[in-house]
């Protein structure tokens, strides 16, 4: 899995997520930080209407119709339905690009819908859950799942050959099971996500904008302490990724990404975004 990320509070918040193509939420300076990557990007996830989200999406789709690249590739743009913010967006886009050389698709999107990625023997797909932002706007988080197989619990100290054995007389769908895992989760800007939306994530991106809680005014995002609180309860696999990081602490960057890693008695890494700093995680 890799992704790029570029987070600054109040400013520009996106994540590419490399491994199918996929951006969520779209920052100002979005085309210009992935270049060539924009012509790459195939469906665009946006978590809610606030303009440091969505202000990329006016150069993003005109770079992608007069830069270098491939012009006819489709872009989806995926969003909350019923956001007021994004709607204003899509009439501004509509009427200042009226010659794209490509389709452009909006599609609105509720909790619990399903966006299919990819067929196949592992199918994956994104599902949306409900955030909480700020009130009387609609905001949406999303978990890219993958559809996996496994061997039956029953059959865990079965022998080889009896596992063949079954396949030859019963077929393989006697010895394995159908199970969902979710890869990654990404939660934009919101107070503590219920665990339940992310539970057994691999990698959880969540909301940090506060270090110490003393700095937080109202309760529109979450702190440092509340994302961990979030991740241990979900059972996240491997890592949390905390971003949104108020600019504040910008003079502390070197202290944030030395506080990365491993925090006792957690089973999984916390990675922290330093704010405004384009950065990798692999």
């Amino acid at each position: 899995m890799r992704l790029l990320i570029y987070s600054k509070a109040l400013y520009s918040t996106f994540v590419y997520y490399s491994p199918d193509r996929i951006l969520f939420d779209a920052g100002e300076g979005v085309s210009s930080i992935l270049a060539n990557k924009a012509f790459a990007i195939r469906r665009v996830f946006l978590s809610h209407g606030h303009a440091d989200h969505i202000a990329g999406l006016v150069g993003l789709v005109n770079i992608r119709n007069n830069a270098m690249g491939d012009k006819e590739k489709e872009l989806i743009i995926y969003y909350p339905k019923g956001n007021y913010l994004i709607s204003e967006m899509m009439n501004f886009l509509a009427r200042t690009n009226r010659r794209l050389s490509y389709n452009l698709e909006w599609i609105p999107l509720v909790p619990g819908d399903r966006v299919e990625l990819l067929q196949g023997q592992m199918p994956r797909y994104v599902e949306t859950f409900p955030t909480v932002h700020v009130p009387n706007e609609i905001s949406l988080g999303y978990n890219i799942v993958e559809v996996r197989h496994r061997l039956r619990s029953e059959l865990a100290g079965a022998t080889q050959e009896e596992i063949v054995r079954i396949v030859r007389e019963q077929g393989r769908e006697a010895v394995s099971e159908i199970y969902e895992q979710r890869l990654f989760s990404y939660g934009g800007d919101s107070v503590p996500i219920k665990p339940a939306y992310v539970e057994g994530t691999e990698v959880l991106c969540h909301d940090s904008t506060f270090l110490d809680e003393r700095d937080r005014k109202e309760y529109k995002h979450a702190t440092l302490k509340e994302a961990i609180a979030v991740a241990r309860a979900a059972s996240v696999q491997k890592e949390l990724i905390c971003l949104h990081i108020s600019s504040r602490y910008k003079n502390k960057v070197h202290e944030i990404a030395a506080a990365s890693g491993y925090y006792a008695g957690l089973g999984f890494k916390v990675v922290l975004v330093p704010p405004g700093r384009i950065f990798t995680v692999d």
